[in-house]
């Protein structure tokens, strides 16, 4: 990949080292709503001037835009709405974001700017999965007073991060279930030392478990199978928002439930960073 101009707009602290590696890569970096960098190649941005949108890429956060529908920036007291931004953008400008809807889609055409969604790239999703496994066995030890060894954990989902976290809980000594619906989902987990669960066998584990994690990006935890937990488990949900439990039944029943999203950013923004930089340089390669 030959040296090219970035902007990044937004983001957390994976966006931060991500400038930094590539400022040191000898490119040069212009930054908008981040701290402010002091580094050579890096030119920091208190607004949107115009020549943040001279730069060939635009790296916006993971996801892209928060709740309230704005670019996700750090600062509360900024909002930009994605149409506001992408008016700005020069056509052909490639933008590279996390988590595309409908609305960054059309955009991007209505735009004429070419966009990568970060969380479609293989490579991306397996390699982030590390940091995300690594990342909820940090926010169990936290909130739990037993140790992590002899748990009972239950794993809600087999992808990637199901698949990751479940073979480090293992390495620990937890003991770990694991609910998948394909067959053959099911057969790897028992060949990797775990136990099986259906779906249709779920509620009959639940009320054993210390710890619950849920992968899921669907309603899974309704009020129906919540009320079966018992009170002292402990639930993380790692889905994509808005996660895979009934959080208001989850309160109702005292339930200590909570969504953790961006954990890569948060406990290992640079790993993190490097991740995402090695992706970025697969999807620019033949630039």
């Amino acid at each position: 990949m030959r040296k090219m101009e970035f902007t990044f707009i937004g983001g957390d602290n994976r966006q931060k080292e991500a400038a930094i590696i590539l400022s040191e890569a000898s490119s040069l970096v212009r930054v908008f709503g981040l701290e402010v960098m002091e580094h050579e190649s890096i030119e920091n941005y208190q607004e949107l001037h115009s020549e943040l949108f001279q730069s060939q890429v635009v790296m916006l956060p993971i996801p892209y835009k928060n709740q309230e529908g704005f670019i996700h920036i750090i600062d509360k007291d900024v909002h930009i709405e994605p149409k506001a931004l992408f008016s700005k953008l020069r056509q052909g400008t490639r933008v590279i974001f996390g988590k595309q809807d409908k609305e960054i889609e059309n955009l991007c055409k209505q735009y004429s700017v070419l966009g990568y969604d970060l969380l479609k790239e293989e490579s991306f999703s397996i390699r982030n999965a590390i940091p995300t496994a690594e990342g909820a066995i940090q926010r169990a030890m936290e909130r739990t007073d037993i140790t992590l060894h002899g748990a009972k954990i239950l794993i809600l989902g087999f992808g990637r991060i199901g698949r990751v976290l479940s073979r480090m809980l293992h390495g620990i000594g937890s003991q770990v279930s694991i609910e998948a619906r394909k067959n053959e989902d099911l057969a790897w987990i028992e060949e990797s030392g775990c136990k099986a669960v259906s779906l249709k066998e779920l509620d009959s584990v639940l009320k054993d478990q210390d710890i619950i994690f849920n992968t899921i990006p669907a309603l899974i935890l309704d009020r129906n199978k919540l009320e079966k937990i018992n009170s002292n488990c402990i639930i993380i949900d790692l889905a994509s928002h808005p996660g895979g439990v009934d959080f208001e039944a989850a309160r109702e029943f005292g339930l200590s439930a909570s969504l953790d999203l961006g954990l890569p950013g948060q406990v290992a923004s640079k790993t993190a960073a490097a991740i995402i930089c090695s992706v970025i340089q697969e999807i620019l390669r033949d630039l």
